[in-house]
């Protein structure tokens, strides 16, 4: 199966729903662009989630080892203002691209997946953890812009 995610660049938009450590559904919209460099893909987004009586941004910046040939897994790094370096793999699985990750000095684990709908569309689900506690989890929708 050929992706589209992550290995053509591009903007996506995103919706959908960030859910909290109460488990809360608060509506969720952003952007993700994704750049190849040589030697590394990039993907930089941000998301912005609506709370009752404000908004959080979130922003984002993957550095992503590019597939090798007949690979189909990876690595990826992350600088998190609030949870540190995060070290991930991307897996792909026929219609998905699974992830992992772990923050770098312990404590923080998550995983995600990407399941390809169409080339412009993604469905992305995911939960991050402190140590054995949920923190957050999340549900959107990813649409390729023209």
């Amino acid at each position: 199966m050929e992706h589209t995610f992550l290995f053509q660049e591009g903007f996506w938009s995103a919706e959908g729903y960030y859910f909290d450590d109460m488990d809360r559904p608060l509506p969720l919209v952003g952007t993700t662009r994704i750049t190849h460099l040589e030697g590394m893909w990039v993907n930089e987004g941000e998301m912005e989630i609506k709370a009752r009586d404000k908004s959080i941004k979130i922003f984002n910046r993957y550095e992503i080892v590019p597939f090798g040939e007949n690979r189909n897994h990876t690595t990826w790094e992350s600088l998190n203002p609030d949870l540190g370096t995060l070290l991930g793999m991307f897996v792909i699985v026929d219609d998905t691209i699974l992830s992992t990750c772990h923050a770098r000095g312990g404590g923080y684990t998550g995983t995600e997946f990407l399941l390809k709908v169409t080339k412009t569309h993604y469905k992305n689900r995911g939960v991050l953890f402190k140590e054995n506690d949920k923190l957050s989890s999340w549900s959107v929708d990813l649409h390729k812009e023209s």
